[in-house]
Order: C-alpha cells, then sequence, then structure tokens
C-alpha cells in the first residue's frame, strides 16, 4: 500500500521502542496521542504478549498527563492510516502531538518502518508499500509545527517477513534526528530483544517509572529508563537515546524547581537554627532539637537503646526488642510543609498534637531478613550485589513495607507503621527551612545521591554513612527513597493539617520522600516528592517506620 500526503505509515518490527520528542519543550497547552498496540499478526501465529497491556498502560499515563489520547488495537493498513491522518490533522503550532506504536517493524533502506497486522510482506519493497517510515512520520509532523512532537515506537522484535527475504533479523535503523528531537529505542540499532512475561514488557514499566517522577526531563527519564531496563535484563537489552533538544520537556504540567521557594519561617516560640555544615565522616551524637532547646542530644547510634517508657521525651532512642529498628522521639510542633514548587504546593501548615518516634535509619536488609525468617515477609529483595547487612532494604514494594509493620508491631506488641508524608517532613526537616537539612545548597559528602559528590559509586551505602540531621535522623536524603502511607495527589490542596496521612487521590499510587543514590540533587530536597505504584518493587525503593507513642 502506498502513502498518500499528508498520511505517514509505520512499520514496525517486534522489539524496539523508540520514543522521538521534537521541537522545544511546551510544559502547557494541548496535548494530543495516538496510540497504536498490534499484537495478533495472522502471519506470526501467536499473539505478541504484552503488546496490548502495554499499549493500555501508556494510554492511561499520558492522559493523567492531560494527553487527550486516541487509543487503537489491532488495527489493518486502512484503520491505521486513517487514524494517523487524523492524528496528523490535529498538529498545529501550539500542541504537543505524541505517538505510539507498539507491534512489528523493520529496517529497508536504512530507515525504519511499521506494519499493520495485515501487512502483506514477501520482500523489501513490500516493507516500503506496506509501512510508512519513522523519518516520513517525523518530517510530517515538523511541517505541521506542533511545539513539542514525540514518537514512540517499541518494535524490535523477531518478526514473521523478515525471514522470508533475509538470511537474518535486521532490526532498527538508527534515526538522524533533527535539531529538537528526543529519540529512544527499546534495543540498540540492529538488536532484538525477545518478550518476556508480566503485565508489561521490562521496557513499558521502566519508561512509565521514569516519567512519573515529577522531577525529571523527558530526557533524563529516558537515560534512567535506559540504566533500569539494562540493569533489569543483566545488559541483554540496552535501549538506545539519542537527542538534539534544545530545550526541556516534562511528562508533567511544568518542570519542578531545582530548589524550593523560601517557606515561613517556624513560629518565634520554636527557632530553626540552621545545620553548620558537617565533615564528610560517620558523624559524633546528634545536635540538640531545634524546637526542644532544654532537652539532651540524641544518644549516638553506637549507644544502646532502652524500651520506651511512658515519659519518653524528645531525643530519646529506643527498641521495642532485640533486633527490632532503632526509634528516635520526635516532639510535638508545627511547621510549614512544601514549597512553591509543582506537585509541593501550596505550603500549608501542619501541627502535631503530639510526639512520635521515627526509625532513626531506613530499615536494613538485617531487620527484613528478620521478617522473612518469621515468615512476616514474602520478599526476598535483591541487594544487586552492593551489599544486606546494614545496607538499606531496596527493591520492596509499598505493599512489602505494609507487611512489614505488621510483622513489626506484632512481633514488639506496639504500633508500628508507614510514616505520613506530613510526619516524614516534619522529621526530614528537623526544624529547618532550607532546600537541604544542612543548608541551601546540595554542598560535598553531606547525603549519597548522584549529584551529591561522593566520590563514590552510584549505589546504596550503609546506613548511617552520612551525618545526621537535628533530630538525628539519617539519610533522610538520599540512599534510599522511602515510602509513605499517603496516597498521590498532585498538589497539597486539601491535605490534611494534623499530620495524618492522606488517604484520598489515587491510592493506587503512593508517595515516596527523600530521593535515593541515584537522584539528582533536586530530588533529594527535603520538599521533594515522587509517585510510583503501590505494588511495584524498585532499586531505589526502601522505607523507614514509625512507632506510636501513646
Amino acid at each position: 500500500m502506498r502513502l498518500r500526503q499528508p498520511l505517514l505509515w509505520l512499520c514496525v518490527t517486534a522489539a524496539s521502542a523508540l520514543l522521538i520528542l521534537c521541537a522545544g519543550a511546551q510544559p502547557r497547552g494541548a496535548r494530543v496521542a495516538l496510540v497504536i498496540g498490534n499484537a495478533a499478526y495472522p502471519d506470526a501465529g501467536t499473539p505478541l504478549p504484552t503488546t496490548i497491556r502495554d499499549a493500555r498502560s501508556f494510554a492511561e499515563e499520558l492522559r493523567r498527563d492531560n494527553f487527550d489520547v486516541d487509543i487503537r488495537e489491532n488495527i489493518g493498513k486502512e484503520d491505521m492510516r486513517r487514524a494517523i491522518d487524523a492524528f496528523i490533522s490535529k498538529i498545529h503550532n501550539d500542541v504537543v502531538a505524541l505517538f505510539y506504536f507498539n507491534g512489528f517493524g523493520t529496517q529497508a533502506g536504512r530507515e525504519t518502518y511499521l506494519f499493520a497486522v495485515n501487512a502483506q510482506v514477501w520482500n523489501e519493497a513490500d516493507v516500503r508499500r506496506d509501512g510508512v517510515s519513522i523519518d516520513a512520520l517525523l518530517s510530517e509532523m515538523n511541517r505541521k509545527g506542533a511545539k513539542a512532537k514525540i514518537v514512540i515506537i517499541d518494535a524490535a522484535r523477531q518478526n514473521p517477513f523478515e525471514r522470508r527475504f533475509r538470511a537474518s533479523a535486521a532490526g532498527l535503523a538508527a534515526l538522524d534526528a533533527p535539531e529538537g528531537t528526543l529519540a529512544m529505542y527499546s534495543a540498540a540499532p540492529g538488536k532484538l530483544v525477545r518478550d518476556g512475561g508480566g503485565a508489561n514488557s521490562v521496557f513499558m514499566s521502566e519508561l512509565i517509572k521514569q516519567i512519573r517522577v515529577p522531577s525529571l526531563t523527558a530526557e533524563d527519564a529516558f537515560n534512567r529508563t535506559r540504566l533500569g531496563v539494562s540493569r533489569a535484563s543483566g545488559n541483554e537489552q540496552v535501549p538506545w537515546v539519542a537527542s538534539s533538544l534544545v530545550d526541556e520537556f516534562y511528562f508533567g504540567t511544568s518542570p519542578v524547581a531545582a530548589g524550593p521557594a523560601p517557606t515561613p519561617p517556624p513560629p518565634a516560640a520554636a527557632p530553626a537554627p540552621a545545620p553548620a555544615p558537617a565533615p564528610p565522616t560517620r558523624p559524633a551524637p546528634a545536635p540538640a532539637s531545634p524546637v526542644a532547646a532544654a532537652k539532651p542530644p540524641a544518644p549516638s547510634p553506637a549507644a544502646p537503646a532502652e524500651p520506651v517508657r511512658g515519659d519518653a521525651k524528645p531525643g530519646d532512642a529506643f527498641r521495642d526488642c532485640e533486633g527490632c529498628p532503632e526509634m528516635v522521639t520526635v516532639p510535638a510542633g508545627s511547621f510549614d510543609m512544601g514549597s512553591n514548587s509543582d506537585y509541593e504546593n501550596p505550603v500549608h501548615r501542619v501541627s502535631f498534637a503530639r510526639q512520635f518516634a521515627i526509625g532513626r535509619h531506613e530499615v536494613t536488609f538485617d531487620e527484613w531478613d528478620r521478617c522473612v525468617e518469621d515468615q512476616g515477609c514474602k520478599a526476598q529483595p535483591d541487594d544487586r550485589t552492593w551489599g544486606r547487612g546494614d545496607h538499606p532494604v531496596i527493591n520492596v514494594s509499598w505493599d512489602d513495607a505494609k507487611a512489614f509493620t505488621s510483622w513489626l508491631s506484632h512481633k514488639s506488641g506496639q504500633t508500628y507503621r508507614l510514616p505520613s508524608e506530613a510526619e516524614w517532613e516534619y522529621a526530614a526537616r528537623a526544624g529547618t527551612t532550607t532546600a537541604f537539612w544542612w543548608g541551601r545548597d546540595v554542598g560535598s559528602r553531606q547525603a549519597n545521591c548522584r549529584e551529591c559528590n561522593t566520590g563514590s559509586v552510584q549505589q546504596t551505602s550503609p546506613v548511617g554513612s552520612y551525618n545526621p540531621n537535628a533530630f538525628g535522623l539519617y539519610d533522610t536524603a538520599g540512599n534510599a527513597a522511602e515510602w509513605v502511607e499517603d496516597c498521590w495527589n498532585d498538589s497539597f490542596r486539601g491535605a490534611p493539617k494534623d499530620g495524618s496521612a492522606w488517604t484520598a487521590g489515587t491510592c493506587r499510587l503512593r508517595v515516596l520522600r527523600g530521593g535515593a543514590y541515584d537522584s539528582q540533587a533536586k530530588s533529594v530536597r527535603s520538599t521533594a516528592r515522587f509517585r510510583y505504584d503501590s505494588d511495584v518493587r524498585y532499586p531505589e525503593n526502601g522505607f523507614r517506620v514509625v512507632r506510636e507513642l501513646h
């Protein structure tokens, strides 16, 4: 079938994903998307296992990011042509346009083509007849003048067509992206990947996780997707990224600012002096809390913690049982939560009527493994060869973390749970109002993150390797991102003001705080927020616990 202008045809081989973003970033304005999943190819015999679920999952994600999405499944040549024509007709100067295709494709004449389910391909000429090149589609989108143009192709599999005219599969061709383009294949040009099981492909799972991070540009999200897929597949599948962007693009409505606007200071009765910069060594005992000047210093982590008494004071440390996490008592009080950045606003006053206790450290592999031994936890997370023991447990979902708190409550006879988002930020700030608890700038060797200038490789470090905040808490910035109790909401409008968890909103997504070893500096700020599916296990994600005090 020959293409008619302005129609652009896509020819897909099975396992490569291409994401093309053209023109400058456009955080606001109309967004249109066409999502096509072709899985049921008669010539293939067996439908592609994750293609339809990938397409539906991605369409749902795009709708959350304010795209007007048209999704089509298992369509033939004529329907695919009409769908693309309708999509192209929506593009004009003020539109962000996105095209996604998942199915079969191949290359011919150093261009990549995608196939409809009823394509009839017996030679290379048929490839050009029954498909449309990605290069042609990109040129047409550029001609229409959209502010941002995105093309996503997942099609680098072994397909049933190439064996008819080639000795071996050629995969997809590299894209010579014009200025203002961001492109990603799910596999390198010329390479093929195998379809796996599960609800979604490894590539789609990783892509969705990364574009959900509010602070990431599209280019950062693609690069992190490449790294994540590579790690998950043992380097058998390495996505390919090419960029000629001149402006940033965010899947969210606008980028998260590099640092928060100054928040209102705490009341005069509770001054919050900023802690002095600390040396890059394991710290001495924690300094006094800025909201309780008369209390004694928090005990050193090396000091034995006694079981909590009914009259526990702010800064007191305790363990409820042998092997239980060490807890630190946090004073009652008020603070201004959030910042003026997207997803972190509006700044609002939160008050805690009672003190509570929170883990001095992130839950470690040692503590997690005790839960597994007691059959309270089922997941046996991978430490990625970075070390178990006193390293923070990672690769655990929100559901896994909840199982741990249930086990710990039963074991100790006390009430343990995940912190609310307000409790977490209050404890992480420790009375400060700066971007980081140690000051306005990330500096060097203050935390474990990608831009924290630690001089170490990007992986977890033993808990307590960096300085504590004024409450005596370690790793509230970096190391492992920490699950909290709350459902995800795009802002703090309507959030509880009493410090309790927000149990309304998008509850299949739960909030993570603090950033991780692989996070940018802006993502380990005290106010930075993230969201993941509650059942997702990811190498960056861990947690710490809260113990209620009566």
